[in-house]
């Protein structure tokens, strides 16, 4: 940085509109070197503000590199901090073997790790392990006492580290399996436990180690017990969806029928009435066409529900195909116990709607139902005499 800017860093600025009035105050001449000053009253207006324009970006400038400075010194102290616990953390992971051939140091050194690890002394074993597995090559054995030693002062990560040394150097370490398989369950590492103390009973059985198994037998079964429970319950959940989804499916699909059958019923009768239609310009003054009996039909609920019967439809079909009622087939149609007293309401809601006119062929006054048609139900001989002779 120049050493202009180096006096305008060190001093507060004056503001713009202070540098207009060209009546700088005893304060604002503290505020700035003096030469700065007697520069800046020496301009016009014009002129000062572009000076002043041009410190105040030069402020901002060094303002946002102070940032970053303190934002790098901030970051460089947490690096720090992370190196220093990394450290710290490296403490717990005792040496590995680099180099040495010193056989009988490391001998010796073993001996006292031994005796040092039977009375107890975790941390004295661990440094006499330490130096005997610097002095020579260590054994998968070596590395499992040290492991052992490691898992009783619960350093668990350079136990199971000392274990799968000991492994590289002999699979079948039946002792480094066994070590790991404990430290795995100490770590709560329950499945891989359960397959290193199996392993290492296989190769070589341990009372000790029974109880260890035994335990973590348990919570695995409980760990897979949990699996198949949430297993289970996934299963349920996206059973009773699909059941919901049939559900809504079949009844979109009944929907579906009911609305095709009503429009099918609709289309079967032309004008949505009875096939064969009805004469145009019936007596009685009824208007031609089955749409306006249609709308008073539909207008009747029961009558309604039963022009959706099949049954219905088909009678009342038959009897109109010859484009008026045929009195033989409605004395049939009334007769029969499903159909005969919807007809019986039909013709009476038709009498009515044509005022006494009557239908077709002179079978149906106007004044009522079935007074020309015969008691079907009653009389001697039930025959058909009575009714008009259509030839």
């Amino acid at each position: 940085r120049s050493s202009f800017v180096r006096g305008v860093n060190s001093h507060n600025f004056i503001t713009t509109n202070a540098l207009k009035t060209k009546d700088i105050t005893m304060s604002t001449t503290s505020s700035m070197p003096q030469e700065v000053l007697d520069a800046i009253q020496k301009l016009d207006d014009t002129d000062q503000d572009t000076v002043t324009a041009y410190i105040d970006k030069l402020k901002g400038i060094i303002d946002e590199k102070d940032a970053e400075l303190l934002a790098f010194k901030d970051a460089d102290d947490a690096k720090a901090m992370d190196t220093d616990e990394l450290a710290a953390e490296e403490e717990d992971f005792p040496p590995l073997y680099k180099n040495g051939e010193d056989y009988e140091a490391a001998s010796e050194h073993k001996m006292k790790a031994t005796d040092l690890k039977n009375e107890g002394k975790w941390e004295e074993a661990l440094e006499e392990y330490n130096l005997a597995v610097q002095a020579a090559p260590p054994s998968a054995l070596l590395y499992a006492n040290r492991a052992t030693v490691l898992l009783k002062l619960e350093k668990y990560k350079a136990a199971e580290r000392d274990c799968d040394e000991a492994i590289k150097e002999n699979p079948d370490s039946a002792k480094a399996l066994r070590v790991r398989g404990k430290v795995l369950k100490a770590m709560g590492e329950w499945e891989k436990s359960l397959h290193d103390l199996s392993a290492s009973q296989t190769i070589d059985f341990d009372e000790d180690t029974v109880a260890d198994l035994k335990e973590v037998q348990e919570k695995v079964k409980e760990i897979e017990h949990a699996k198949v429970q949430e297993k289970l319950e996934k299963e349920e959940k996206m059973r009773k969806r699909a059941e919901e989804i049939k559900k809504a499916q079949e009844e979109a699909k009944k929907g579906e029928a009911s609305s095709s059958s009503a429009r099918s019923s609709d289309e079967g009768m032309p004008g949505g009435g009875f096939g064969g239609g009805m004469p145009e310009g019936m007596p009685g003054g009824m208007p031609g066409g089955m749409g306006g009996i249609m709308e008073m039909l539909q207008s009747d609920p029961e009558l309604a529900a039963a022009l959706q019967n099949p049954k219905v439809l088909s009678v009342f079909s038959e009897m109109m195909s010859g484009g008026a009622p045929d009195p033989a087939k409605m004395q049939a149609a009334m007769a029969d116990p499903e159909v005969g007293p919807i007809l019986q309401k039909l013709m009476t809601k038709i009498g009515g709607a044509m005022g006494g006119g009557g239908m077709p062929g002179g079978g149906m006054p106007g004044g009522g139902v079935g007074d020309d048609i015969p008691d079907i139900g009653g009389g001697d001989d039930g025959d058909f005499d009575d009714l008009p002779d259509l030839e």
